[in-house]
């Protein structure tokens, strides 16, 4: 009886966290007074989002009230994506700033299409701790010290590495009391025919952690999100009478990322590092998780799942960064 009432408290929550809006993006120049202010997401606790992981694997059919839609999940960002990250051929952009414009406490969120698939969670938990949120994104390109290849242009990734300085070189003048960081560790390759190896990955995210560790208060590695065998949407329109056959295995799941690797660098650096596997899988990870689409494709979370899950995010950081932490 206690799991089916988490199950209806997280289908619920799920449902008023649709009728919330974002904060817009915007530059270090803070735009025109709101007009309207939006209810903030619901602040899910963890053993409600637990629980609702746990029974996600019995699900057999598709809810009907799912959110987003099949339709509306492969663009379920939650952000001004276009505007906030810079573009491929960008080697620098202002900072789009969420939360409290004013605040004391400064934090920096930082990396490739993860730190803007995390950017709805993390902008809930600035507006509500009153942290000047300050987001640095560009998508293909890992806060890690490698040189990474373009695989849309089939060459280096040049702007990848100038743009990492930038951050970098921001983040030395701001001295930000934290700095979360965050990358998709699957696929990356170093050159046409080659992947970044798990030790690779690890001592090029050590020397970012490090260089980041002299300017910044804290730092925290937020872990890789696992890869399905299918992209979601497409995988449960084609299974709506079996919607089990969208799970992946965790075991095969987590072997595509290098959360080791992650961890490992974190650890090195005296950095803090959040596994976010519990809040996504049990033995399998599942594509639908309470009412709620999970992904949007095969490796981002959807906009409003992400979101969700800012109550157990801003517990997990604050672990790493206590309120005494902050000025």
């Amino acid at each position: 009886m206690r799991s089916v009432e988490l199950t209806r408290t997280f289908r619920l929550s799920l449902l008023v966290a649709v009728l919330s809006v974002l904060a817009g993006c915007a530059a270090a120049v803070p735009p025109p007074p709101r007009v309207a202010e939006k209810p903030p997401a619901p602040k899910v606790g963890l053993a409600t989002v637990l629980a609702a992981v746990a029974k996600a694997p019995s699900l057999r059919t598709l809810p009907a009230d799912l959110t987003p839609s099949l339709s509306t999940s492969g663009d379920d960002v939650g952000f001004d994506n276009e505007r906030c990250e810079a573009g491929p051929k960008a080697d620098r952009i202002d900072a789009c700033v969420f939360g409290d414009r004013a605040a004391a406490t400064d934090v920096v969120l930082y990396g490739d299409s993860h730190a803007g698939m995390w950017l709805p969670a993390m902008a809930e938990i600035a507006e509500r701790l009153h942290w000047r949120l300050q987001f640095y994104g560009k998508p293909g390109c890992p806060a890690v010290q490698l040189t990474v290849w373009n695989q849309q242009e089939q060459r280096p990734f040049g702007e990848c590495d100038r743009f990492r300085d930038y951050v970098t070189g921001q983040v030395a003048v701001n001295r930000p009391e934290l700095v979360i960081v965050t990358n998709e560790s699957f696929s990356q390759k170093r050159d046409r025919g080659r992947l970044i190896t798990a030790a690779e990955w690890s001592t090029g995210l050590t020397q970012t952690l490090r260089t980041l560790r002299r300017s910044a208060g804290h730092v925290i590695v937020l872990g890789n999100t696992p890869v399905l065998d299918a992209s979601a949407p497409e995988c449960l329109a084609a299974h709506q009478s079996d919607i089990a056959a969208c799970s992946t295995p965790r075991a095969v799941a987590t072997a595509r990322t290098w959360n080791a690797a992650d961890r490992e660098a974190a650890a090195a650096t005296g950095s803090g590092y959040v596994s976010v596997l519990p809040w996504l899988c049990t033995t399998t990870c599942p594509a639908v998780i309470g009412n709620v689409t999970v992904y949007r494709n095969r490796f981002h979370l959807s906009a409003t799942y992400a979101r969700m899950l800012n109550g157990v995010l801003e517990e997990a950081l604050l672990k790493h960064f206590p309120s005494n932490a902050a000025p």
